[in-house]
């Protein structure tokens, strides 16, 4: 058991990286989304640049269905650590216990995206519902923008609030 364990904690901990990769890559889009979206208004009218910053890490830590979706990883971990016990218990061959333990892997990996996609859905929906009724042409991760701009964070944690 203690085998399978320190696996499947390395897989929790690469998840844990790969949900800042998928977060930096939300933001990411959010920000090409809003630049696209400013450019193209920029070019129909002679309408000043407004540029909005928000926090996104924040805002998913606010997002009110998050201790949920962290409950339901967990809970999704537990199982697929003891499917892949019980599966390489029953299998005398190391290379064939090592291949259950990352089809294992592979699925919590998928049903972990699967449970955090509506969250990050939901924060970038509130990003886009903040923008517009801010009249924002542009949004930024806040970390990337040196001087200027409208801290958005809190409204959008407010729209996030005000949706559930």
């Amino acid at each position: 058991m203690r085998e399978y364990s320190h696996v499947l904690s390395r897989k929790v901990m690469k998840k844990f990286a790969l949900f800042g990769l998928v977060t930096l890559l939300f933001v990411a889009a959010i920000s090409g989304a809003a630049f696209a979206a400013a450019k193209s208004s920029a070019k129909a009218s002679d309408s000043a640049v407004n540029i909005g910053v928000v926090e996104i890490e924040e805002v998913v830590q606010s997002h009110p269905g998050l201790k949920k979706a962290r409950q339901d990883v967990a809970n999704l971990s537990r199982q697929k650590e003891n499917e892949a016990k019980t599966a390489a218990d029953k299998e005398p061959d190391q290379a064939k216990k090592a291949q259950i333990v990352n089809q294992k892997r592979m699925e919590l990996v998928q049903g972990e995206q699967r449970i955090m996609e509506p969250i990050y859905k939901d924060c970038q929906q509130a990003v886009r519902d903040v923008a517009t009724r801010m009249k924002l042409t542009h949004v930024f991760m806040k970390t990337v923008v040196l001087i200027g701009g409208t801290d958005i964070t809190q409204d959008v944690i407010q729209q996030l609030s005000r949706k559930k």
